[in-house]
């Protein structure tokens, strides 16, 4: 089944040491993935990676994003 959500690809620069993933979200998902193949399709591009001072600066540009992201996603 397919579920919408946000992905992060890149180096997550906020975070010591820079790692090189992809991050997904489900929006409105509970279960258990670990240990599952899944696959990820990108339909639209929000921004670039940013260094963010603070955790708290970062958790607000990520609920922006999935607000955005939904809009763009959901009807």
């Amino acid at each position: 089944s397919e579920h919408a959500g946000v992905a992060s690809l890149g180096v997550r620069p906020t975070f010591e040491p820079p790692k090189e993933l992809l991050e997904t979200y489900l929006f409105d998902f509970t279960g258990d993935l670990y240990g599952q193949t899944v696959e990820v399709a990108l339909h639209h591009y929000l921004r670039g990676e940013e260094k963010f001072d603070s955790l708290e600066a970062l958790t607000t540009q990520m609920r922006a994003d999935e607000a955005e992201a939904r809009r763009l996603l959901l009807p």
